[in-house]
């Protein structure tokens, strides 16, 4: 509509390209209202001082231009999409390719293209590509549990966002996103989920994420694209005083709420001649938990900060493999913000 009005009055159409997009980033910009100003700094200086606007070079304008193009594709980037996981390297190589081969349009045809050819791999349900399957289930007046079947990926996002933005952000309703039965999320909807926990959290909400822990993330990124399978768990076994069990058990329920096998055992300690005293042996248990690898690290690390005087703690991890949820997740297991379910 802008560019019309324009072209009816003798202006030229423009375009809201990457260069522009990418300056307003790089100045602070966080959201939409960064175009506006633009636009309004554009047209004050237009209208205000174009004299001064005609001294500036056209180098120093084209030098501009350069500098900004060049640190979208700085080798930075490259390291950063390989990071993420190396389908989200082929894509970003495979767009800058056909652009420069064909032109912006076609190109950028052909790298939504190729992602698309990936997903359909990766197991995607062709008709899940452009629309969302989601449950939706109320649990009380400010909590609703959204169920995402199919998948989770780029094209079906705007409905899949809509969804959330009027039951969460709309309503005023802290929302469970329980992706269990999702066969893959990709990249951009964990960046997208990333970012609306933070519009979430700002409005005094929470937008909870689960059901990924038996996905297995395409690269070790916090952000990496996560595929539904057999996926890898750990045996974490602890032995330890009685007193302190109740303590691991509770840490355990916090971070998975994974059952515990707790049977009663007895540790043999040393004495100071060097010999096994098994007499002077206290009451003490024996803790098994299986969880996933992730979970499996934040349990160990958390336990072991938390249980320095503990008089004797022995933990013993086992990685596993061939594990596959036959059942969805509950939908209150395991909520956690994205970071601590992200396979890092």
């Amino acid at each position: 509509i802008g560019n019309l009005g324009a072209a009816m009055v003798g202006g030229l159409p423009m375009i809201s390209e990457i260069v522009r997009s990418r300056a307003n980033i790089d100045n602070g910009a966080r959201t939409r209202f960064a175009d506006m100003w633009h636009s309004v700094f554009l047209l004050a200086c237009v209208a205000l001082i174009p004299t001064f606007l005609h001294r500036i070079p056209l180098a120093a304008l084209a030098a501009m231009l350069v500098y900004t193009g060049f640190r979208l594709a700085h080798p930075k980037e490259f390291i950063n999409v390989w990071r993420i996981g190396r389908e989200q390297l082929v894509i970003f190589f495979a767009t800058i390719v056909a652009v420069l081969a064909t032109d912006l349009l076609i190109g950028i045809g052909i790298g939504i293209l190729i992602k698309v050819i990936i997903h359909m791999i990766n197991g995607v349900p062709m008709r899940s590509l452009f629309k969302p399957y989601l449950e939706v289930e109320p649990q009380n007046n400010d909590t609703c549990i959204i169920r995402a079947k199919q998948s989770a990926v780029f094209s079906n996002w705007i409905p899949f966002r809509r969804q959330l933005m009027e039951l969460g952000l709309t309503m005023h309703q802290n929302i469970v996103l329980d992706l269990s039965e999702t066969k893959l999320v990709d990249h951009s909807v964990m960046e997208k989920l990333h970012e609306m926990q933070d519009d979430f959290h700002a409005e005094g909400l929470t937008l909870d994420v689960v059901g990924l822990d038996m996905h297995q993330p395409l690269a070790n990124h916090q952000l990496s694209a996560r595929r539904a399978g057999i996926g890898k768990m750990k045996r974490i076994t602890f032995v330890t005083s009685r007193q302190f069990a109740e303590s691991i058990e509770r840490t355990i329920a916090e971070l998975s709420g994974s059952p515990v096998t707790v049977m009663p055992c007895r540790i043999v300690r040393p004495t100071e001649s060097g010999f096994a005293d098994v007499g002077s042996a206290q009451d003490d248990v024996r803790l098994e938990v299986v969880v996933p690898c992730n979970t499996a690290d934040g349990i160990v690390d958390k336990i072991r900060s938390e249980q320095e005087a503990a008089d004797f703690i022995s933990i013993s991890v086992e990685e596993l493999s061939g594990f596959q949820r036959s059942e969805p997740a509950a939908p209150n297991a395991n909520r956690q913000r994205l970071q601590t379910a992200s396979g890092v």
